[in-house]
């Protein structure tokens, strides 16, 4: 597997991918049937699997984040259209279907809370798939680490909503 450095290289592969966003300041917003829901300044991950391909699906989320506008179809759609919250990375792992897997593993470090109960987990028996970060580590690679551990090869994307 190759690792590409720009966004318009990825492939058409599928997999599993971690959006690593960044909150500005302390945002409310309503999540379609989660509710308000409240978010501090920080960095989150969001855990994902992109069955169409992951520049396909990262690439709506992009565009999303970019335009600040957009159709709303999942949770994640709602906290990307908030002015207060812009795309730090992206982590991923082509051919991999491990959302639940990792979405468990972040759950369960002790550096990470979960950000909403039931976001982006409501076809699943996982906790959540938004994760607040809570180390003074570089977030990127400190997922990166995560997944490494786990027995995957992570490709880490840095990102901003301009891309």
């Amino acid at each position: 597997m190759q690792c590409v450095t720009e966004f318009n290289e990825l492939s058409t592969e599928r997999g599993t991918y971690v959006l690593i966003l960044s909150v500005s300041s302390l945002v409310s917003i309503n999540v379609a049937s989660l509710g308000q829901v409240t978010l501090s300044e920080g960095y989150y991950a969001y855990v994902g699997s992109a069955k169409v391909g992951i520049k396909t699906r990262v690439g709506r989320h992009i565009k999303l984040a970019m335009l600040k506008a957009g159709k709303l179809r999942w949770h994640l759609d709602y906290v990307l259209v908030n002015s207060n919250i812009t795309l730090h990375s992206l982590i991923y792992v082509n051919n991999s279907y491990i959302e639940h897997e990792v979405a468990q593993a972040l759950y369960r470090h002790r550096n990470i809370d979960v950000a909403v109960r039931g976001f982006g987990s409501s076809d699943c028996n996982c906790v959540s798939h938004f994760f607040k970060l809570n180390s003074s580590q570089d977030p990127s690679m400190f997922i990166a680490s995560l997944i490494k551990q786990m027995g995957y090869i992570p490709c880490i994307l840095r990102l901003s909503a301009r891309q």
